[in-house]
Formats: C-alpha cells, sequence, structure tokens
C-alpha cells in the first residue's frame, strides 16, 4: 500500500506543478478551445496515472506529459478537421430540414429538457452530485476535489468516465431510433 501512496503523492506534485503549464501548452496548440485544452491535460494525466499504477516507471514525467498532451492535441485537431469535413453548409441543411415533413415534426416531437433529465436520473446520486457541481454550478476540477475530499486526478478520471457514460447512453439512444 506505500507503493500506491507514494504514487498518488507523484501524481498530486505532477498535478500540482504542471496542469497549468500544460493546459496553457495545449491552449496554444489548439487556437483557445479551453474545453479541448482541458481534456488533453486530463488525459494526459490519466494515461500517467495508468501507467504508474501498473507498476511502470517514467523516467522523466514531465517530457512524458508534454509528449502525451501533444498527441491528444494532434488527435483533437484531426477530429476537428473531420468534423468541419462533414459539416454541411446552412442554406443546404435549411432546404433539406424544410423538404422533410417527417424530420421537422419528429425533431419538433423531441423534449430535449424531459431526454436530458431521463439520463440524468439514470446516474448514480456520486455521478449526479459530479455532474452538477462539474457541468451546471461549473465548479473548477480542483475546488471538485476539495468538495468531495479526493485528489485533482481521481476527479479527472471521474469527470472522463462520466463523460464517456453519458456519451455511450446518447448514442445507444440515436441507435434505438435509427435501428
Amino acid at each position: 500500500m506505500p507503493a500506491k501512496k507514494q504514487t498518488t503523492a507523484l501524481l498530486q506534485q505532477l498535478y500540482d506543478d504542471y496542469r497549468l503549464k500544460l493546459f496553457n501548452f495545449c491552449l496554444a496548440r489548439l487556437s483557445g478551445e479551453r474545453e479541448s485544452a482541458d481534456d488533453c491535460v486530463q488525459e494526459a494525466f490519466l494515461v500517467l496515472s495508468s501507467k504508474l499504477n501498473n507498476g511502470e516507471t517514467i523516467e522523466n514525467p514531465r517530457a512524458f506529459l508534454y509528449r502525451t498532451a501533444e498527441n491528444f492535441v494532434k488527435r483533437k485537431q484531426e477530429q476537428i478537421v473531420k468534423d468541419t469535413k462533414r459539416l454541411v453548409p446552412l442554406e443546404t441543411a435549411t432546404e433539406a430540414a424544410a423538404s422533410d415533413e417527417i424530420y421537422n415534426e419528429t425533431l419538433d416531437s423531441i423534449d430535449f429538457d424531459a431526454l436530458a433529465e431521463m439520463l440524468i436520473a439514470t446516474l448514480d446520486e456520486g455521478e449526479k452530485l459530479l455532474y452538477n457541481l462539474r457541468y451546471i454550478q461549473n465548479t473548477r476540477v480542483d475546488e471538485i476535489a476539495t468538495i468531495l475530499n479526493i485528489s485533482r486526478p481521481a476527479v479527472s478520471m471521474r469527470l472522463m468516465r462520466l463523460k464517456t457514460k453519458i456519451t455511450d447512453m446518447v448514442t445507444q439512444l440515436d441507435f434505438e431510433k435509427g435501428g
């Protein structure tokens, strides 16, 4: 157990030392996309945490974090390019939507607030609290860590898992409607 405490202490120290620098590094490469930069930082620390928890030795954690963050930045940039290529000009989308009465009726019939409430209701109490703190109250990760009395990397990991869970639920809804 002492090794786990050492790993947690090391992660906390690295997080304290490099989080802001790494965030600015990512932010500059992602043209000011704060949420994407924050995601890249979280992902870099999650990879480091995973490696350290698996007993791997990282000779230069700073360099590792920057390399890992850079890889996530490149993936984000590639995704942005792909998403941009998929965009349909507004005029074309408007014409297509206007000509498709079934689409319009279906879209009009969806109560998005009720759908969001339904998805949130499926979360356990801890997930609801985390969701509320981060996405409703816009609480910073370090403040959430203090409130929940856990480390910042642990908060980041929980947020990542929560995002994945919600994304999976939404994807399943879309799949069920399409299928």
